[in-house]
């Protein structure tokens, strides 16, 4: 009896076994047989997906690759930067300073639609009325089109109209001792800074009255004859914001040394400096030199004489005389150039050398003027010049 029981319970124990191993046996039998089933794709050729199509974004246009889109948006939708110019300059990214009031015609946009200034929302064609009056504020532009976005600042430190007058007030009376040395930039210094708005003003005076003192190899500047140049840049620099004519007839002269005859014409008042810038300018643009006079040399008046250097003093007297009086000064022109150090100023003196050299008719001078020429032949200022003068004197 005992011996049956424990068949019975063996015979369930394989029994339920055996049913256990058939489901599973069951399930990698189906799973198998599912995965050899046929899949439906028959045997028909593989087809590719379409080649993909790229779409601009400004029309309906499509292209094959990324290259022809590229150059699609290019040629058919260009990008254009958001601008905006103040005085005729463009503002870039850099912080701008703002030294002399703002008229709304001195601020022009390009390519706005959309404008914020330090988050306000303002309409692009209020933007020059809204800035006029500020005077004394730090603000943060955004101008945007449909496709670009330009940030710019300005920082607005607009002197006192009566700080302005009293800094001039205070160089004229230097002006009229006739005397320029350290001891009379200091005396300058120290008379504006009751005038603290101004100070910048006082500023770009004084680099160029130091500069000056350099250049003309001063005993007391303190500087190296080279340091003139940092000296004129950082006056230029200082007061380019300053639509004042005593900033003006500073930034002419520095851009006259420079040759930067065009804009020394543009800045200087009537006289002298802006004949002379002028006419040199004519010649780089291959015109000869003024047959006659064309203004006198006026004796220099104390801000004149102050604020001008030796050198360009001697250049601009001799720049005064028309061609018929410079070939008998040519023997004079040519010693001055060879006795002026390199420079900024050397190319104003050959260019008056050569002139006179070539309007004297005989085969020595035209010889000189020839050697003269082909000094500055081939060079992007004075290749226009070069290339008329040698065509003047013949040579092949």
């Amino acid at each position: 009896m005992r011996r049956s029981v424990e068949c019975d319970v063996s015979y369930q124990f394989d029994h339920a076994f055996n049913r256990c191993l058939g489901v599973v046996m069951g399930f990698w039998h189906t799973g198998y047989a599912e995965f050899h089933e046929p899949t439906g794709l028959g045997a028909g050729e593989y087809i590719p997906p379409p080649p993909a199509r790229y779409s601009c974004d400004q029309c309906v246009a499509h292209f094959p690759d990324v290259e022809a889109l590229r150059r699609h948006r290019f040629e058919r939708h260009p990008l254009r930067q958001p601008a905006m110019l103040l005085r005729g300059r463009p503002v870039g990214a850099l912080p701008l300073t703002i030294l002399t009031p703002l008229t709304a015609t001195d601020v022009v946009v390009e390519d706005v639609t959309r404008c914020k200034v330090d988050g306000r929302k303002i309409s692009p064609n209020r933007l020059g009325e809204y800035l006029v009056p500020m005077t004394r504020e730090f603000v943060q532009l955004e101008l945007g089109n449909d496709g670009a976005t330009t940030r710019c600042t300005l920082d607005f430190r607009i002197a006192d109209e009566n700080h302005l007058a009293g800094v001039e007030l205070v160089f004229l009376q230097m002006a009229r001792d006739r005397v320029l040395g350290i001891a009379a930039v200091a005396r300058f210094i120290q008379d504006c800074r009751a005038f603290e708005s101004a100070m910048p003003y006082c500023d770009g005076i004084c680099h160029y009255l130091y500069g000056v003192m350099a250049k003309d190899r001063s005993s007391d500047s303190g500087l190296h004859v080279d340091q003139y140049v940092a000296r004129f840049w950082r006056a230029s620099e200082a007061l380019a914001g300053f639509e004042r004519p005593l900033a003006h007839s500073v930034r002419a002269l520095i851009a006259f040394h420079f040759n930067q005859f065009e804009e020394a014409e543009f800045l200087a008042p009537e006289g002298g400096l802006r004949h002379a810038a002028g006419a040199f300018a004519n010649l780089l643009q291959g015109l000869p030199w003024h047959y006659e006079a064309a203004f006198s040399p006026a004796p220099g008046g104390a801000v004149e004489d102050l604020l001008t250097d030796q050198d360009t003093l001697q250049i601009l007297a001799d720049a005064s005389h028309g061609l018929i009086e410079l070939k008998d000064r040519a023997a004079e022109l040519l010693a001055h150039l060879r006795q002026a150090p390199a420079g900024y100023d050397r190319l104003k003196r050959v260019l008056l050398a050569c002139e006179a050299f070539a309007a004297i008719e005989d085969a020595e001078s035209q010889a000189a003027a020839r050697r003269l020429a082909r000094k500055l032949a081939g060079q992007p200022d004075t290749n226009a010049w070069a290339e008329a003068m040698l065509k003047r004197l013949n040579t092949p």
